[in-house]
């Protein structure tokens, strides 16, 4: 199994990798999302299937969902979810590969939670 650790590194690759993974997959949803690495909130972009991550950023093996959730801390109310359809038409309007929601994603990192930060306290895991 891959070590899987939120990193810093990974933020400018991670949305040209799901651009890569949506071209490639037809059942597949676009994640951007923030990650804890126990110092700092990690803005990140992955893509899942209804059992598994696929995020290229770690490794070119699909990984288990609920396992890559409990090793990079992801919450739902610190997603924003996109189905590929609405990932490529946000991709075609805005002219980038996300993230989209910038009100959210205010920044590649961060030392406050982003849920404080934005004042998002109940902010929905979104399907978009």
């Amino acid at each position: 199994m891959v070590s899987l650790v939120p990193k810093q590194a990974h933020a400018p690759n991670c949305f040209h990798a799901v651009l890569e993974v949506a071209s490639e997959n037809n059942n597949v949803s676009v994640v951007n999302g923030w990650l804890f690495n126990g110092r700092q909130w990690i803005l990140h972009a992955w893509c899942e299937t209804d059992e598994a991550v696929i995020d290229l950023t770690e490794t070119h093996e699909m990984i288990d969902k609920a396992t890559y959730y409990r090793i990079m801390g992801v919450t739902p109310e610190r997603t924003v979810r996109y189905t590929r359809l609405v990932f490529f038409t946000q991709v075609a309007e805005h002219g980038h590969f996300g993230p989209f929601d910038t009100d959210f994603f205010f920044a590649p990192i961060t030392a406050q939670d982003p849920l404080i930060e934005t004042n998002h306290h109940s902010r929905p895991s979104t399907e978009k």
